[in-house]
């Protein structure tokens, strides 16, 4: 039996100063976030767009109430991937980690989680502001941007998670 290939548990590893720089991002866009869903709701009409179709024109209209939903979702999305700085347990690579290099093993984990924070982020604030773009001519954008954003984050979380699953994996 080869003890050098069996798989070991992530450990917490303490921030380097651009893991605190991504952090600081991440919480700027939750605070970017919050203060545009405050600036909407106060002058808001009494109906905003709530869904969209897949050309990114509005399908269901709601409660200004809404816009508080992007921030709220932001937040519950940022908590969770902070709680990964401090439980890098939950995270979930497909990547074995080796008992010889887990401490470079699990800071390259918790940084994609950091990069994930942002981008996810700022997919939040993409959508806040297009919904806010139907009450504020100067946020307009075209559907084709909206979408083009969205699908651009998603893309975007996909190649973070296969550069650093495969960073990982390489780490000797």
């Amino acid at each position: 039996m080869n003890l050098n290939n069996q798989s070991v548990k992530p450990v917490r590893v303490p921030p380097t100063r651009f893991d605190r720089i991504l952090d600081l991002a991440a919480l700027f866009l939750l605070l970017l976030l919050w203060t545009l869903a405050i600036c909407f709701f106060i002058d808001a009409p009494e109906k905003v767009p709530t869904g969209f179709d897949a050309a990114g024109n509005p399908r269901g209209w709601g409660s200004p109430a809404f816009y508080f939903m992007m921030p709220g979702i932001g937040v519950f999305y940022a908590a969770a991937i902070f709680a990964t700085s401090y439980f890098p347990q939950l995270i979930n690579l497909p990547v074995t980690l080796k008992k010889e290099t887990v401490g470079i093993q699990s800071a390259l984990m918790i940084r994609c989680g950091r990069w994930l924070n942002i981008v996810g982020l700022a997919m939040f604030l993409h959508i806040l502001l297009f919904m806010g773009s139907f009450q504020h001519e100067a946020l307009r954008m075209d559907a084709s941007t909206f979408v083009f954003g969205i699908y651009g984050s998603i893309f975007l979380m996909i190649a973070v998670i296969i550069y650093y699953s495969v960073r990982i994996s390489r780490v000797k």
